[in-house]
């Protein structure tokens, strides 16, 4: 159990999380692959607050079913259940772009509170925009963003760079210091088979960026195309250098390599998800702002 100010509460660690605390939910498989999840001392969490620290990312089809089954089980039990998911899954997808499409965003979070979760708490959540709470398919966000630690970062080591977002859903991360933000436009899905594709067609600065070093934040680099845009874009319009930053660092395939062939001096990010990359620390925040306070 740990104390805090308002509140006692008890914490619950997934297996894969156990490099933040020690794990006391263990995470198995049965021979056919269906997951086998053991919580320690389940009847200790009688009549408690409970949060629950899991990652859902790899894996993250899985690893959500995994967070979900949890959820049902404290559910039955304890006064009340928050996830605490560093980087949730499937928050991109939050608008319907070609009629058929399913609204994944909206679906995973309606599917936590079915589960029992009273409250979501996560980082630089996509289609949130912005800290604070919101309500999202019936679920309660607590969104918490690395805004002002990226920034001292890079403040630390380019002490007069100029800061911007590649495009204006990630302005919030730049604009309490004054920073600037990109217009994005993205094109039609691509043809393919298994994947699903929509390209950056344009990526523009209507600001001046010549002979200034140049951050860019983001919430997340995945594939990296927007960011590569981002960084060719302020270097042909004669930036000094540019250095890349985000919360969520998925870095698929080969998109860090390819950042750093762009001209990218320097490309980090926190370990919400786990990367080489990784420069910002979760731990401190999710002990000050997360745990004990819901």
């Amino acid at each position: 159990m740990v104390a805090s100010s308002s509140q006692s509460f008890k914490l619950l660690v997934s297996q894969n999380c156990s490099y933040f605390f020690k794990a006391n939910i263990e995470l198995r498989s049965f021979p056919d692959k269906e997951s086998h999840i053991f919580i320690h001392d389940i009847n200790s969490y009688r009549g408690a607050n409970v949060q629950v620290l899991h990652r859902c990312y790899p894996k993250q089809d899985s690893s959500l079913l995994q967070l979900m089954l949890i959820g049902k089980t404290l559910s039955k039990i304890a006064a009340r259940v928050e996830a605490v998911v560093p980087y949730l899954p499937y928050a991109r997808q939050d608008k319907i772009w070609k009629e058929g499409e399913v609204l994944s965003a909206e679906a995973v979070c309606a599917l936590l509170a079915d589960a029992g979760f009273s409250s979501l708490a996560t980082f630089d959540c996509h289609f949130v925009k912005k800290p604070g709470e919101v309500t999202y398919g019936g679920l309660r966000i607590r969104n918490f963003t690395l805004s002002e630690e990226l920034v001292n970062y890079f403040k630390a080591k380019v002490p007069d760079a100029l800061f911007i977002s590649p495009d204006k859903g990630a302005a919030y991360l730049v604009n309490e210091i004054g920073g600037k933000s990109m217009t994005k436009k993205r094109g039609e899905y691509k043809s393919h088979k298994k994947r699903a594709v929509r390209p950056v067609e344009e990526l523009d600065a209507s600001f001046d960026v010549k002979g200034k070093n140049v951050v860019i934040l983001d919430d997340m680099i995945a594939g990296g195309g927007t960011m590569i845009k981002a960084v060719r874009a302020v270097l042909a319009q004669g930036a000094r250098s540019v250095y890349c930053g985000c919360t969520h660092g998925l870095f698929l395939g080969d998109a860090y390599t390819k950042l750093q062939e762009a001209g990218a001096e320097e490309i980090i990010c926190s370990n919400t998800i786990a990367s080489e990359a990784a420069k910002i620390d979760i731990l401190p925040i999710m002990k000050s702002k997360i745990l004990g306070k819901f």
